[in-house]
């Protein structure tokens, strides 16, 4: 007997019972709609089941109402108005568990008519189960249908989600199969954060200073990265990552200095670059080395762009703006999602200037897209031109030219379907074509996001997206599906799901980039967790993977490149505005440097020791956006002629494993994340330690299979400790330059601190000294020991003198706030000072509107007093909550994104305002994003004694 034969065995006693009880209960007929009309040009229809559930073997021996439901759909028109189309109907269910299980059935008029042909669905188990209509065949035509939804093995806890929708008759039913797997070595990746440094800026859009401090790609969310293969300052290239009003340059170093880094980072920011705006976007042409950095105006239809062939350097090597040049005007845009591209004319090119390549700028204005060309680099760009309009909804990604000068720009739903938009003329008409083939087709995403492109040297096309496995749904999850094309787009092979492998029910981002022919990869953030990745309460772990080809797409070998590391904890948000869960935007991006190696420049929302090792049933995230290159470290790579000796077989020394560290109390808690074994079994991990930076000794080795330490003995609160951990294989030993510092940061019986402010406020003097009472000097978060409360500290410079009119706020991100406002998504503690200077202490919640695509001005709305609270003349601000009144987080539990704010001079208009130019000064959260360094994140211990 089969599995799903011996579950439903177990159901039909449980069936027995409801047909009983259905005849004494309230019976529900039909789903909710009962009924509705496809029309061939759509909308598609949407229904839920309203069964009470239980088992039910067939149609036979369910009960109407209790373990089986219908919905009737009628196909409006004649079968001529069909032409092409066919109508789709799907079953899904967001069950986690993946137990729940429906069948379906379609008849010809009511239950009594006949079956149509094809209108019993697979019943392979878990959902989706598909049927399609065929209006042209004569037994099917077009009128009246019941779907009725046989309740296998479901309950209405986890109810049922129908749908009908119009689809190409081409289009395939079946879900894309796991991809066959390559059999060669993996490829193995290190991990390059961000460092923890400042740079200098000429604005922020936290407040409103025009001279600022930010950490370097701290806010790194939707950035791009290319790599300079004409540069001078590398035998690999220089790699640039485009992070919000940065445009930074790094230089890896693979002789693993002793003295030195494996990769140094600069900032070298775009005139154009300068101001708050939204929307940054960067791209390299390879070929040319010329980078580009756009930025759009904020909402209106108008894009600024700089370009610069020096890696950002000035004519004395320094970044300058002096290395830069700015396009001429703002560009005609759309007023969201742009990219820029580039690559060689097609035949046959129009006149253009001494610049080998066409340069592309698209972007959308809501539904429409438009791209404009330069023909002289980048320096002026032609009027934009339309490349779709009703044809595609959703969102389009990064444009791509193919080497004959083909350009595509892949779509997220083009008729329900992923698409290329293809250009053969150098951008002057543009066709849409679906990918799909006579087995399966990709799936829009509900959550909206970009698919991507990679052309190889032979102009083959590598598409991958996050494709649902319910069309248009959410519920069920995502696949991370690729597809390959030689002909421009026009027919699509290898459809396969490259994530299966994993387990992963779903994905997002996904980038693409491809080099010598038959040579490809494709990364994504994937979750084995399924369910609306974008719901509040989703709650899977994200971690990154690429896949990669060597055949043109037949095999796939795909890489965890962020093991036991996750680089997001619960939701991602695709919807825009301003959910806490959006801390990473919209997309990221992928290339290849001049030595083959593939890179990927993403972003990390779960950052250092408190996210990264907490349990996976932890509620909470880090809510950071630090820029990340994953780059690839051992296997074949996308140029052959840079293969590994005898690359079918090679091993290599391990990658530096990527570390983390979490002092509390009078413990280090080490983690570290090992992506790339170089094909060999690690035999162990040798754990550096020293008390000055660069100083390390061994402090012990453990175990090829231990991937946590917990040092005890750095007991000394006066000493900040050193680490490094180096991985050991038969091959080698990895590159030590994984140095993470663990400084003594308080307890958590009287307070741990979580954001610290770099010594001399850097971002006051600039701004002329703020008054020492508002000036933050670190905020930490403690849980005193035999209560059950929170106790937030804030420590400002000085409170001998205590300002009328001001508050001092301690914020997090907690979807717990919700439950007094569905608005809101952050709590507040803090002190407020009346117009007589009298304080006061309270607790409430904060909430940002969205109005259109303008995010609001955050808002506190007070809950209550905070009795027990009080201030101290030197500076020191103690809040304590009750933690049954933010949520009640558990053991385990993260706070995210603590951060202090302070204002002064409030008024009636102002007094609740979180964003407002009243903001004195600030600890670092932009928005509702951590931006700090290291990432304000609290584990919550629970109210014990503050020992080990």
């Amino acid at each position: 007997m089969t599995a799903r034969a011996t579950i439903g065995a177990l159901f039909f006693v449980t069936g027995i019972f409801l047909i009983v009880f259905g005849f004494f209960a309230a019976r529900l007929h039909s789903a909710m709609p009962s009924s509705g009309t496809l029309n061939p040009g759509g909308p598609q229809l949407n229904w839920v089941g309203t069964a009470v559930g239980g088992g039910s073997l067939d149609e036979s021996t369910c009960v109407e109402g209790v373990n089986c439901d219908t919905f009737v759909v009628t196909l409006s028109g004649t079968p001529t108005n069909w032409s092409g189309l066919k109508a789709r109907i799907v079953i899904s269910c967001a069950d986690p568990s993946g137990l729940s299980d429906y069948d379906l059935y379609v008849h010809k008029g009511d239950n009594s008519g006949p079956l149509v042909p094809g209108g019993v669905s697979a019943h392979g188990g878990t959902p989706p189960e598909i049927v399609d209509l065929d209006p042209s065949n004569p037994d099917v035509g077009t009128g009246q249908f019941s779907v009725h939804v046989v309740y296998f093995s479901a309950f209405a806890g986890f109810q049922y989600s129908g749908s009908a929708s119009a689809v190409s008759a081409s289009a395939g039913t079946a879900l894309a199969p796991s991809a066959p797997q390559d059999r060669g070595p993996k490829i193995g990746f290190q991990n390059f954060e961000a460092p923890g440094t400042l740079v200098q800026v000429t604005d922020s859009s936290q407040g409103p200073a025009v001279h600022t401090v930010e950490y370097t790609a701290h806010d790194a969310g939707e950035p791009s990265i290319g790599v300079n293969w004409n540069s001078p300052n590398s035998a690999s290239g220089v790699t640039n990552f485009q992070s919000d009003l940065q445009t930074l340059f790094i230089k890896f170093d693979d002789s693993c200095p002793a003295n030195g880094q494996s990769a140094t980072w600069y900032n070298s920011a775009a005139p154009t670059s300068q101001f708050v705006d939204s929307d940054p976007i960067g791209f390299t042409d390879r070929q040319t080395g010329r980078v580009f950095a756009g930025e759009l105006t904020l909402t209106s239809p108008t894009c600024k762009v700089s370009f610069t062939d020096t890696d950002g350097l000035d004519q004395l090597g320094q970044p300058s703006y002096a290395g830069w040049s700015p396009s001429s005007g703002p560009l005609g845009s759309g007023i969201d999602h742009e990219t820029i591209g580039g690559g060689p004319y097609h035949a046959p090119a129009p006149p253009h200037g001494p610049y080998p390549n066409a340069v592309y700028y698209c972007s959308q204005d809501l539904v429409t897209a438009f791209c404009l060309r330069s023909d002289d680099g980048g320096a002026t760009y032609g009027p934009p031109v339309p490349t779709y309009t009703s044809q595609c909804g959703g969102l389009h990604g990064h444009v791509k030219v193919a080497p004959d000068g083909t350009v595509h720009l892949p779509n997220n739903s083009c008729a329900g379907t992923g698409a290329v938009v293809v250009s053969e003329d150098n951008g002057l008409t543009w066709n849409v074509r679906p990918v799909q083939n006579a087995s399966s087709q990709t799936r829009a995403n509900a959550n909206l996001q970009d698919p991507a492109v990679g052309i190889d040297s032979a102009g083959r096309v590598y598409f991958a997206m996050s494709s649902s496995t319910v069309a248009g749904s959410a519920t069920g999850g995502s696949n991370a599906i690729v597809a390959t094309s030689t002909d421009r787009g026009q027919t699509w092979q290898n459809i396969y799901d490259v994530g299966a492998v994993y387990g992963l029910k779903n994905i997002a981002f996904p980038a693409a980039v491809a080099g010598d022919t038959g040579r490809a990869a494709v990364s994504f953030y994937g979750s084995t967790t399924s369910g609306d990745q974008s719901a509040n309460s989703f709650s899977g772990i994200w971690h990154l993977y690429v896949a990669s080809t060597f055949d043109g797409g037949l095999h796939w070998t795909t890489t965890d490149a962020t093991p036991k590391d996750p680089m997001q904890r619960g939701c991602i948000w695709m919807h825009g505005g301003a959910d806490i869960c959006r801390n990473l935007l919209d997309f990221f991006d992928m290339t290849v440097d001049k030595q083959g190696r593939a890179q990927v420049g993403y972003v990390d929302g779960c950052t250092d020791g408190a996210c990264g090792q907490a349990a996976s049933t932890a509620k909470g995230n880090a809510y950071t956006a630090r820029g990340v290159i994953a780059r690839q470290s051992s296997g074949r790579r996308l140029i052959a002629s840079f293969d590994p000796p005898n690359p079918l077989h090679a091993r290599s020394a391990p990658g530096m494993p990527s570390v983390t560290v979490r002092r509390v109390n009078s413990v280090v808690h080490l983690a570290w994340s090992e992506a790339d074994t170089g094909n060999a079994n690690i035999t162990s991990y040798r754990i550096m330690r020293g008390i000055a930076s660069g100083a390390e000794t061994l402090l012990t080795s453990v175990s090829g299979n231990q991937t946590t330490y917990n040092d005890t003995t750095a007991t000394d609160p006066t000493k900040t400790y050193y680490y490094k951990v180096l991985a050991v294989n038969g091959a080698g030993t990895s590159c030590g330059n994984n140095e993470v510092a663990a400084p003594y940061v308080g307890d958590t019986c009287t307070g741990l601190i979580v954001q610290k402010t770099p010594p001399g406020h850097p971002e006051q003097p600039l701004q002329g000294l703020a008054p020492a009472s508002l000036a933050i000097d670190y905020v930490a978060v403690a849980e005193p020991p035999g209560t059950n409360n929170l106790m937030f500290k804030m420590k400002v410079t000085n409170l001998a003198s205590v300002p009328p009119s001001s508050r001092w706020r301690v914020v997090w991100n907690s979807y717990a706030a919700q439950s007094y406002d569905p608005a809101a998504e952050q709590f507040y503690v803090g002190m407020r000072t009346d117009q007589n200077g009298t304080a006061s202490f309270e607790y409430g919640t904060i909430a940002t509107a969205v109005i259109g695509l303008v995010i609001g001005v955050p808002t506190e709305t007070q809950i209550g007093l905070l009795p027990g609270s009080s201030f101290n003349a030197d500076g020191t601000i103690t809040l304590i909550v009750p933690k049954s009144a933010v949520g009640s987080p558990a053991p385990g539990d993260l706070l995210g994104a603590v951060n202090g704010r302070t204002f002064t001079g409030d008024t009636p208009e102002t007094q609740n305002l979180e964003r407002s130019t009243l903001l004195v000064d600030h600890t670092f959260v932009k928005g509702q994003r951590d931006n700090g360094h290291p990432a304000a994140t609290y584990t919550i211990v629970g109210n014990v004694s503050c020992g080990p």
